[in-house]
C-alpha cells in the first residue's frame, strides 16, 4: 500500500502554527510572537515552542532586550480550556510532585529571570494565562484598545500561573482582588492608572514597546516587595470583606475562597515563592472539583448549542426587522435589535397601546442615558431605529417579522394571515409563542416553511436565553437565520422541537407542580422557597409564581372551559391558585392599597419585602380539610428531590422523544432562562454527575407510586405522569459506571446516540 502523507501533513501545519516565533529588529530588540489562532491560547504545543525559541533570544549577544508578543488582534486568550479535561482526566495523583500548571508557570519564570528587559506588547485582550504571561515580563505596554482579564473564576477556577502572586504586587489590593474575583476586563488606561500596564502606546505596540524595553533595566515582579498599603488592606480585613461581596453574588461557589486564601497569601510574611505554593494547592483542588468540571461543560455546551445538526444553508439577510405587538415583549425584542443596530418597525393595533409599548421603551433608554450608561447621542440614534406604526404594510421590506401578540391561537392564525398579505415571499414569519403548536399557526399560510418559534424570555432586552423552535416544516435556511439571529442579539441561542412546552416551560411543569403538592402535604411556602434558594436557584417557585403571574395558567383554563385541564405546561393541583385568582391577586403584578401592598398572590409583597399572605395560608387549611389531607412534616431532601427529579425526568423524555440534539442543550436552557445554579452545570450534567441516574430512577418510581395511589383512592386528585421513569434514563441508569463515558462526553448522550439509531425513532433530531 502507498504511503499517504496527507494526515501527517495536517498535523504538522497544525503544530507550527500553535508555536513561537522568534525576530531580531535592527536596533538589537528580539521579538518572541505568541502563535495559536485564533485567539493565541497556551497549548502544550505553544508553550513549548515557547521554551524552545525563548532562549534563543536570551543566549543571542546581538540581542540587548526582548518584546512579548501576540499575533493579530490579540495578545493571548489565556489557557486551552480543553486542556484543563485533560487534566482532570488524569486525575489527582498525577499531580503530586508538580502542579497541573507546571509547564506555563516555568515558561513564566523563564520571562522573569531573563538577564535581559523583557517587555509585554500587549497588543489587545490578556486574558487569563495571557495576562499572567504579562506579568511574567518585567514591564508591560498596552495598546490602546488593549485590556486584562482574569477570567478563571468564571470556569471555577483561579490564576493558576502566578497571577494571584504577581498581581497584587503591581496593582492595589483592591483592583487585584475585583480583577480575579469578577474576571471583568481592565481597559489599557485603567490598567495603566493601576499600575499594572507601564505605558499606553500612542502608536506602533510593538515599536513603543521595544524602546521602552532599551530604556530600562530588568525589574521582575518576583523580587518586587509587597506594597505595605495591600499588607495593610490585607491585615484591616479587605479580603474577608470581599469574600463576604463574592458569596452574596454566587451563593455556593468555592473558587472565591480559594482565591482569597492565595491573595492572603501574597499580602502576608510569605516568600514569592511560597505563595506560589498555595496557589498550586488551591488550584490543583478546584481544577479537579465538580464545580469547575460544570463550569467548563457549560463554557463548551454554550458553543455547542449553535451548532445545529442538519442546519448548514447560509443564513438569511438581517437587515429590517418588523416586530407585531408593542407590550413588554414585543417592546424588549425591537430594543435587543435597535440596540444592535438593526431598524425595527413596531406595529400593534392600537395608537394607545402602540403609544405605551414606545413610552415603555424611551423610559428604559432614558434611564440608561441618565444613568451614564448611554450619551445623549446614542439615546437619540436607538429611539430613531424603532418606528411605531399600525399599518401591516409597513413590513413589507423587513427581513423576519416576530409576532409577539397574546396566547390565542384564533389571534394567532389571524395575525399571521394579515403578516403574509403584507410581507415579501421570503421574509420569515416568527412566533414568540411560549407553548402553543406552531405547526397548526403556521398551517394557515402559503408557505409555512418560512415559519419558526423564536421564544424570548421576558423582559427580552434584559433575559439572555432565546429559545428557537423548529416546525415540521421550516426549511433549512429559516432556521439558519434564526440562529444567526439569535447570535446577531448576543443571545444564548438554543434549538427545540416542537413539542407542548418546548424545552423550558415543558420541564418547568412539574417542578411548579410539585411546589404546590409540597405545600398541600404540609411544606410551607417559606420552606420550599428556602429549600430551592438554597439548592441555588435564583428564586423559589412560589415566589416565582408570583413573579410570573398566578393567571397565566388560570386564564388559558377558562378560556379552554375546562378548569381540570391538565397539559405538558400546566398540571394541579388548583384550588388554592384558582380561588386567588378569582381575588384579582396575581402576585407582584395585583398591588392591595387596603393593606399597603405592592403586590399580592402566595405571598404580600411591600417593595423588596415579602411575607405569606395569611389569607392564603388559612385557604391551604381550608383546601386540605377538604380534601381529608393530614399535613406532615416533610424534609428538605424530599421537597429538592420532588422538585427536581421530575424536572429531569422531563428532560430525558424531550431527548427520547427527539425535541431537542442533545443534553448539553437543555442545560443551557435552564441555566440561562430560569435560574438554575451554573455550579451545578444544569439539570442534566447535575443528574450525572452529582446525583447519579440510579438514585433518581429509585426515587422517581417511590413518588410515582405514591402519586397513583392519591390520585386513584382520593377523587380530588388528578393524574400526572411526570414520575413516570424515561426510558432513556432507565438505560443510562443501567449503563452508569459499567461503561464510562469518552472523556468530555455525557453518558446521556452517549446512549441516546443509540436510542436514535433504532428504526422509527421519533422526533426531528432524531433523523439528523
Amino acid at each position: 500500500s502507498k504511503f499517504n502523507p496527507a494526515p501527517l501533513c495536517r498535523v504538522c501545519i497544525r503544530l507550527v502554527a500553535m508555536s513561537a516565533s522568534i525576530s531580531v529588529r535592527p536596533d538589537g530588540v528580539g521579538v518572541i510572537t505568541l502563535d495559536n489562532a485564533p485567539v493565541n491560547s497556551l497549548s502544550q504545543a505553544l508553550v513549548a515552542s515557547f521554551k524552545e525559541e525563548f532562549p534563543k533570544l536570551v543566549n543571542d549577544s546581538a540581542v540587548k532586550a526582548i518584546v512579548v508578543t501576540g499575533k493579530g488582534p490579540l495578545f493571548c486568550g489565556g489557557a486551552e480550556i480543553t486542556e484543563f479535561g485533560m487534566i482532570a482526566a488524569k486525575g489527582k495523583d498525577a499531580f503530586k510532585d508538580s502542579a497541573p500548571t507546571q509547564s506555563l508557570s516555568d515558561m513564566i519564570d523563564m520571562i522573569d529571570a531573563c538577564p535581559k528587559t523583557t517587555v509585554a506588547a500587549i497588543n489587545g485582550q490578556a486574558l487569563g494565562g495571557g495576562a499572567e504571561v504579562s506579568l511574567g515580563c518585567h514591564y508591560r505596554v498596552a495598546s490602546p484598545q488593549a485590556a486584562i482579564a482574569f477570567p478563571e473564576v468564571s470556569l471555577g477556577l483561579l490564576p493558576g500561573a502566578q497571577g494571584t502572586q504577581r498581581l497584587p504586587r503591581v496593582a492595589p489590593l483592591m483592583t487585584a482582588m475585583q480583577m480575579i474575583l469578577q474576571g471583568k476586563p481592565l481597559p489599557a488606561n485603567a490598567a495603566m492608572k493601576n499600575g499594572i500596564v507601564d505605558a499606553v502606546a500612542k502608536e506602533d505596540v510593538i515599536n513603543e514597546a521595544a524602546a521602552f524595553a532599551l530604556s530600562k533595566r530588568p525589574n521582575p515582579i518576583s523580587k518586587r516587595p509587597m506594597h505595605h498599603m495591600n499588607r495593610i488592606y490585607a491585615a484591616s480585613g479587605a479580603l474577608e470583606q470581599g469574600l463576604l461581596m463574592a458569596m452574596k453574588q454566587a451563593p455556593g461557589m468555592i473558587a472565591p475562597e480559594a482565591i482569597i486564601n492565595c491573595l492572603k497569601a501574597a499580602c502576608s510574611k510569605m516568600s514569592f515563592r511560597e505563595g506560589l505554593q498555595v496557589e498550586a494547592t488551591e488550584f490543583t483542588r478546584l481544577v479537579f472539583s465538580l464545580q469547575s468540571a460544570a463550569l467548563r461543560h457549560l463554557f463548551f455546551a454554550e458553543r455547542m448549542a449553535s451548532k445545529v445538526p442538519g442546519v448548514n444553508a447560509k443564513p438569511g439577510p438581517l437587515r429590517k426587522i418588523g416586530i407585531l405587538g408593542a407590550g413588554l415583549m414585543g417592546g424588549g425584542i425591537a430594543m435587543c435589535f435597535a440596540q444592535k443596530g438593526v431598524p425595527v418597525v413596531l406595529k400593534d393595533a392600537k395608537q394607545e397601546w402602540l403609544d405605551a409599548g414606545m413610552k415603555k421603551i424611551q423610559s428604559l433608554w432614558a434611564g440608561q442615558a441618565k444613568r451614564g450608561r448611554l450619551t445623549e447621542e446614542k439615546f437619540k440614534k436607538l429611539m430613531g431605529l424603532v418606528k411605531p406604526s399600525l399599518k401591516y404594510e409597513d413590513f413589507a421590506d423587513c427581513d423576519m417579522i416576530i409576532e409577539a401578540v397574546p396566547e390565542i391561537m384564533d389571534l394567532k392564525k389571524e395575525v399571521f394571515l394579515a403578516i403574509e398579505k403584507h410581507t415579501r415571499p421570503d421574509a420569515l414569519i416568527c412566533t414568540n409563542t411560549s407553548g402553543l403548536n406552531i405547526d397548526d399557526i403556521a398551517a394557515v399560510l402559503t408557505d409555512p416553511s418560512r415559519v419558526m418559534g423564536c421564544h424570548f424570555f421576558s423582559p427580552a432586552n434584559v433575559m439572555q436565553l432565546l429559545e428557537n423552535v423548529r416546525t415540521g416544516s421550516s426549511s433549512e435556511q429559516t432556521l439558519a437565520t434564526g440562529m444567526a439571529m439569535g447570535k446577531l442579539l448576543s443571545k444564548k441561542t438554543v434549538m427545540a422541537g416542537n413539542c407542548d412546552g418546548f424545552v423550558g416551560n415543558r420541564m418547568a411543569a412539574p417542578y411548579a407542580a410539585e411546589a404546590k403538592m409540597l405545600w398541600e402535604e404540609g411544606a410551607s411556602p417559606e420552606q420550599i422557597d428556602a429549600a430551592a434558594q438554597k439548592f441555588g436557584m435564583a428564586m423559589g417557585p412560589l415566589a416565582l409564581g408570583d413573579l410570573v403571574g398566578q393567571e397565566l395558567f388560570w386564564k388559558q383554563r377558562k378560556a379552554a372551559g375546562d378548569m381540570k385541564k391538565q397539559t405538558k405546561t400546566y398540571f394541579g393541583p388548583y384550588e388554592v391558585v384558582d380561588w386567588l385568582c378569582e381575588q384579582g391577586r396575581f402576585g407582584q403584578k395585583t398591588p392591595d392599597p387596603t393593606i399597603k401592598a405592592s403586590g399580592r398572590g402566595i405571598y404580600i409583597h411591600r417593595g423588596r419585602s415579602k411575607e405569606v399572605d395569611p389569607e392564603v395560608v388559612a385557604k391551604m387549611e381550608e383546601v386540605r380539610k377538604a380534601k381529608g389531607v393530614a399535613p406532615r412534616a416533610i424534609s428538605d431532601e424530599e421537597i429538592i428531590e420532588r422538585l427536581f427529579f421530575p424536572l429531569i425526568n422531563e428532560g430525558f423524555k424531550i431527548l427520547e422523544e427527539g425535541f431537542a440534539a442533545r443534553s448539553s442543550d437543555i442545560d443551557i436552557v435552564y441555566i440561562f432562562g430560569y435560574g438554575f445554579p451554573p455550579a451545578k452545570g444544569g439539570p442534566m450534567f447535575f443528574a450525572e454527575h452529582y446525583v447519579g441516574f440510579q438514585k433518581i430512577l429509585e426515587r422517581l418510581k417511590v413518588f410515582n407510586a405514591q402519586a397513583k395511589e392519591r390520585f386513584s383512592t382520593n377523587p380530588h386528585y388528578l393524574p400526572v405522569d411526570y414520575f413516570e421513569p424515561s426510558k432513556l434514563l432507565e438505560a443510562c441508569a443501567a449503563k452508569q459506571g459499567s461503561k464510562p463515558a469518552a472523556a468530555g462526553q455525557s453518558l446521556i448522550d452517549m446512549v441516546l446516540k443509540e436510542f436514535r439509531e433504532r428504526d422509527g425513532a421519533p422526533g426531528p433530531f432524531s433523523k439528523l
